[in-house]
C-alpha cells in the first residue's frame, strides 16, 4: 500500500441503484418497478455523480456497497462502469471490500462470475423466506427452489455471502421460520441478517394490513422468533455482533459497520444518505429529477464542505443537517447498544468530552437492577432481554 495512503481517513461508499423487477409490499425503500427506460440516463448520471464526489485526499475508500433497488437486475456493464469510476476518482485501500444486492432470480453461473470479475466480493443475497406462500405474499421473485440454486451458484465462486431473512412475516409460524433458518445454516452460509417485520406506512403491506387483509405477528410473537435465532445461530457457531446480524469466519458487514459505529461514508444516487464532515444529508429521490440535475453541467469542486454547500445551494439535497451533539449522542447509544461491545465509556468520553457514568449514573443502576444491561470490563452491553427493547433503551438514556 502506498504510504501516503496511510494518512488517510476510511471512508464507506454507498451507490444506490433504485430499479427493481416487481416492487416488494413491505418495501418502503426509495425504490422503483417500470422505469427501465431511465437507466441509461441514470446511469450516466451516477458516473457524473461518483465524478463530482471523486477526493484523492485526507480519505481512502475501504468499503463499497451497491444496494438498492434490486442493483443485480440491471446490466453487469454498468455496475463494472460504477467500480471503474470510483478507482478513477478516489484513493482505495489495497482490499476493499466490494458488496453486491442480489436478488436470487438474477442469480446465473454467467453473471456470477461476470461480478467476481469486475471486483465485487461479498454477496448479500435478499430470500427473505424458504416458503413459497410467505414469498408469494411479499410479491417476491424467485421462489425457494431458487434461492437455494442461487446460493449453490454463489458459494462456488465467492467466499463471503450474506443472507437476508424476515421474520414476523404474513402466514409465517414460528415452525416455518425455524424451518428457514435451518435450511439457510445448512447452505454453509457466514453472514446471516435476520431483521423483524415493519410495516411501514404508506405501503402496500400497510393497506393490506389497514383493511384486514392480512395479518402479521404480534410482538410476542416476534420476540419468541428472535429468540429462537438468536439459539439456533449461536449453536451454530454464528456470532451476533450487532442485534439483527450474525456471522462466523470473522465476516463482519465492514460496510454496516461503518453506519453502526458513526464512521464517514458518502451515499451516490437519488435517496442515498451521507454522513461526513459531522454533516448529514440525503440527496433528492425522484430518479428523473436526479437524471435531469446531472444534464446541466456541473461545477468541478475540491472540497466536502464546498461540495455539500454546492448541492444544497442547487436543491439537490433532500434533507441536511448538522449534528447537534444531543442528537449524536442519541444516535451514538442507539447504534452503540446494538453492537455487541456496546457503549464504550472511553469511547464516549473521546468523542464527547462527557463522562458517561457520571451523567448516566441512575438510569445505568436501574437497567442492571432489571438485568437489561450489563457491565463488561469499560463497556454496557445488553443483556439477551435488553436487545428485545434496544431504542426504548437508548431514548430512556436521553430523557
Amino acid at each position: 500500500m502506498d504510504s501516503k495512503l496511510g494518512k488517510n481517513k476510511e471512508l464507506g461508499l454507498y451507490i444506490h441503484i433504485p430499479f427493481c423487477h416487481t416492487k416488494c409490499t413491505y418495501c418502503d425503500f426509495n425504490t422503483y418497478s417500470g422505469l427501465e427506460n431511465l437507466i441509461d440516463d441514470f446511469s450516466e448520471s451516477i458516473y457524473k455523480e461518483i465524478n463530482f464526489w471523486g477526493i484523492r485526499e485526507f480519505y481512502k475508500v475501504d468499503t463499497i456497497f451497491i444496494g438498492g433497488g434490486t442493483p443485480s437486475y440491471v446490466d453487469t456493464e454498468i455496475i463494472k462502469n460504477i467500480l471503474n469510476k470510483i478507482s478513477d476518482n478516489f484513493l482505495l485501500s489495497k482490499n476493499p471490500e466490494i458488496t453486491l444486492e442480489i436478488n436470487p432470480e438474477d442469480v446465473s453461473e454467467k453473471k456470477a462470475l461476470e461480478w467476481k470479475e469486475i471486483g465485487i466480493n461479498r454477496c448479500s443475497l435478499g430470500v427473505q423466506s424458504l416458503v413459497n406462500s410467505e414469498l408469494k405474499i411479499l410479491n417476491r421473485r424467485h421462489d425457494s427452489e431458487k434461492a437455494i440454486e442461487a446460493i449453490n451458484i454463489l458459494s462456488k465462486i465467492f467466499n463471503n455471502i450474506s443472507v437476508d431473512l424476515i421474520y414476523g412475516l404474513p402466514l409465517q409460524t414460528k415452525d416455518s421460520y425455524i424451518e428457514t433458518l435451518k435450511k439457510i445454516i445448512s447452505q454453509n452460509i457466514n453472514h446471516i441478517s435476520c431483521y423483524s417485520l415493519q410495516v411501514e406506512k404508506g405501503t402496500v403491506l400497510d393497506q393490506q394490513v389497514n383493511t384486514n387483509k392480512i395479518n402479521v405477528a404480534n410482538d410476542d410473537l416476534s420476540a419468541e422468533m428472535y429468540k429462537v435465532t438468536q439459539k439456533i445461530l449461536l449453536e451454530n457457531d454464528f456470532e451476533n455482533y450487532e442485534i439483527s446480524n450474525w456471522s462466523k469466519e470473522n465476516k463482519l458487514s465492514q460496510h454496516n459497520l461503518k453506519y453502526w459505529t458513526m464512521k464517514p461514508y458518502i451515499g451516490i444516487g437519488p435517496g442515498s444518505h451521507s454522513y461526513i464532515d459531522n454533516k448529514r444529508f440525503s440527496i433528492i429521490k425522484s430518479p428523473k429529477k436526479y437524471v435531469d440535475f446531472f444534464k446541466k453541467p456541473i461545477t468541478n469542486i475540491s472540497s466536502i464542505r464546498e461540495k455539500i454547500l454546492y448541492l444544497r445551494e442547487n436543491n439537490f439535497l433532500d434533507v441536511y443537517e448538522k449534528q447537534l451533539k444531543e442528537n449524536e449522542i442519541l444516535e451514538f447509544l442507539m447504534l452503540n447498544l446494538r453492537l455487541r461491545d456496546g457503549i464504550n465509556i472511553n469511547n464516549f468520553k473521546k468523542r464527547f468530552d462527557l463522562d458517561f457514568e457520571d451523567l448516566y449514573l441512575s438510569k445505568l443502576d436501574y437497567f442492571i437492577k432489571e438485568n437489561i444491561i450489563f457491565k463488561k470490563e469499560d463497556s454496557y452491553i445488553l443483556s439477551e432481554k435488553g436487545k428485545l427493547f434496544a431504542n426504548e433503551v437508548a431514548n430512556n438514556f436521553v430523557k
